[in-house]
């Protein structure tokens, strides 16, 4: 009897293609959805910026990111805490790996602030890269760009 509910299963998935599905890709309130942004802030007239950014699942980018183009995705948070999103870039001679997301408070585990916004934007400047960050300590509710780390 069960196989047979299986085999009823699997063929109404076959015949109904725009069956829609989007309960399973919202997030829970125990896996809240995170949004990623990284901006290329690079002088114009130098060499294209490359990026590649992936986490143990997903493959997001592997392409040349414009000058001031957002290069942006979402995604839910585990259960556990434990999503890891990283990044490879490439500018002429130079080239960086970093961390943009393993932390749901500070976006990086470093990181200075806690992340009030549900996204981490990430800058790719001349002098290096720059994590958003939104300062609350002494009234003074303002959003600054933090220079996390530099090129290699």
């Amino acid at each position: 009897m069960a196989l047979s509910l299986i085999k009823i299963f699997f063929l109404l998935l076959l015949i109904t293609p725009d069956l829609d599905l989007s309960l399973a890709k919202k997030c829970s309130f125990f896996t809240p959805k995170y949004e990623i942004h990284v901006i290329n802030k690079l002088p114009i007239n130098t060499p294209q910026l490359k990026v590649h950014c992936a986490s143990k699942d997903d493959e997001i980018a592997n392409k040349y990111v414009a000058i001031n183009e957002d290069l942006h995705w979402s995604f839910c948070e585990s259960f556990t805490l434990s999503t890891l999103y990283f990044c490879n870039f490439w500018w002429g001679p130079k080239n960086k790996s970093i961390t943009v997301f393993d932390d749901v408070l500070f976006c990086i585990h470093h990181g200075l602030y806690e992340n009030l916004l549900h996204y981490c934007k990430w800058e790719v400047r001349q002098d290096g890269f720059y994590l958003e960050m939104y300062n609350t300590t002494a009234g003074n509710n303002t959003y600054f760009m933090d220079h996390d780390s530099d090129w290699s």
